[in-house]
């Protein structure tokens, strides 16, 4: 029987590794949000003892956490994992009660994605450098987050051997281990080829560091710190402003995507692998806005021709 609240949290996190299939990312965050509770808890005389934990102890840390954190997403990213914890411990009858519901989360102001800007891609896809394998390795990694939306974790964890041969489709594993079918651009799949064919390393991943301090190639696959530091140089050399970070690629790849196919929600959310329907309300509202827009201007043409008839 599980009694003190660090063998609790460790039960639980194995749990989401071994059970869940959770990310890595998602078991440190985790752990690291659980660690920093208990820390508290110890450091101001509450209770370890598992069974006597109370709601007011739960209190105290979230009053903590208001004082210490300002922003409201912080606070809630850390309480959520608290809460998740605390259900899982009362669906598993390792405590008796649900404290879950004495967990209570900040509210946060809804945020729309920012994509980039229409003009400015094009722009940005037209100008991108092929001169030295780096160049072509950026260009391919660019075209290849714009045309599938993927995270940038699933496109540095692809091999070599996951690009097609022939067609454009291939398979990515996204969080959960779940895996589905992403489609290339012809562009998308030209620039792969391009960087690709140029390659004589003997490194199985897909997009790779060349920076001359890696002299391993099986240490050679691109961190996700790497393809930040990618896009910070492009974004300054080329002006592409609004291309903040890998992940303003995603939401540019949804926002289009549900532009040119009408608002086909559903296929939006396959391709991007969400869970369900409401993460791609931002999106929505981007698009309606850019319809409404584009209404706007269309009766200011009218418009301009009653005045000339």
């Amino acid at each position: 029987m599980v009694h003190d609240l660090q063998a609790a949290a460790s039960e639980y996190l194995g749990w989401l590794q071994l059970e869940a299939n959770r990310s890595p990312n998602t078991v440190r965050a985790y752990e690291s949000e659980l660690g920093k509770l208990i820390a508290f808890l110890t450091t101001n005389g509450h209770t370890l003892v598992l069974s006597n934990l109370q709601h007011d102890d739960l209190r105290a840390y979230q009053r903590h956490l208001a004082g210490r954190l300002k922003s409201p997403a912080s606070r809630a990213r850390a309480l959520v994992a608290i809460r998740s914890w605390l259900r899982w411990l009362a669906k598993e009858g390792i405590i008796e009660r649900d404290l879950s519901n004495g967990i209570t989360l900040p509210k946060l102001e809804q945020r729309l994605p920012k994509p980039i800007d229409p003009d400015e891609l094009i722009r940005l896809l037209a100008a991108l450098p092929t001169e030295t394998l780096a160049d072509k390795r950026d260009r391919a990694l660019v075209q290849f987050l714009i045309s599938t939306g993927c995270r940038i974790s699933e496109a540095l964890a692809l091999d070599r051997t996951d690009f097609p041969r022939t067609g454009n489709r291939l398979v990515v594993t996204g969080k959960g281990s779940k895996q589905r079918s992403v489609y290339l651009t012809t562009d998308a799949r030209s620039a792969l080829e391009d960087y690709l064919a140029g390659r004589e390393d003997a490194s199985m991943a897909l997009f790779i560091n060349y920076d001359r301090s890696v002299a391993d190639d099986r240490g050679r696959r691109l961190t996700s710190a790497g393809a930040r530091y990618i896009v910070r140089q492009i974004r300054q050399k080329l002006g592409a402003w609004s291309f903040k970070s890998p992940h303003v690629a995603r939401h540019t790849a949804a926002t289009t995507l549900l532009e040119v196919t009408g608002g086909d929600v559903r296929l939006v959310q396959e391709v991007l692998g969400h869970a369900n329907l409401n993460t791609l309300q931002g999106y929505t509202k981007i698009v309606d806005s850019r319809k409404l827009d584009a209404y706007r201007r269309y009766q200011e043409f009218l418009d301009g021709k009653k005045a000339g008839a």
